[in-house]
């Protein structure tokens, strides 16, 4: 049941081993699949935003982690519609939202804002300035 679907969708009881025990690592589904917590936790390390799973109430736009799938969400994050991935990516800029249910920010991650460049106009630069172009940096 569900070979074509990617792990976090493969659902159902851990299946016994040659020993005949039904456990599976914690944490994990089964066939060693992360739970959709996990997953959305390692994503967000792995791609550098925002990221959650299925079933989580944020609103906002969001990518799925596997095909890239963009929807707006204004309720519970549902799976993916095309590839069935129950992990996705915050796709907007701004501070990390914070689903319904949960307080404050991720425990763990870091608070303060990041810094931002400022845009002046109409700035007059003291020296002239060239642009070169094909600059090899490397030696």
């Amino acid at each position: 049941m569900g070979e074509g679907l990617p792990p976090q969708r493969r659902q159902g009881g851990a299946r016994p081993g040659p020993g005949g025990q039904g456990r599976s690592a914690p944490g994990r589904g089964s066939r060693g699949a992360p739970d959709p917590k996990t997953g959305a936790e390692e994503a967000e390390r792995r791609l550098g935003r925002p990221c959650f799973h299925a079933g989580q109430k944020v609103q906002g736009v969001f990518a799925c982690v596997a095909c890239q799938f963009q929807i707006r969400n204004r309720g519970t994050l549902p799976g993916c519609p095309d590839c069935g991935e129950l992990v996705w990516a915050y796709m907007q800029d701004g501070p990390r939202p914070v689903p319904e249910g949960e307080t404050g920010p991720v425990p763990g991650k870091e608070t303060a804002p990041a810094q931002q460049s400022v845009v002046q106009e109409n700035v007059k630069l003291e020296a002239p300035v060239s642009v070169q172009e094909n600059v090899k940096l490397d030696p």
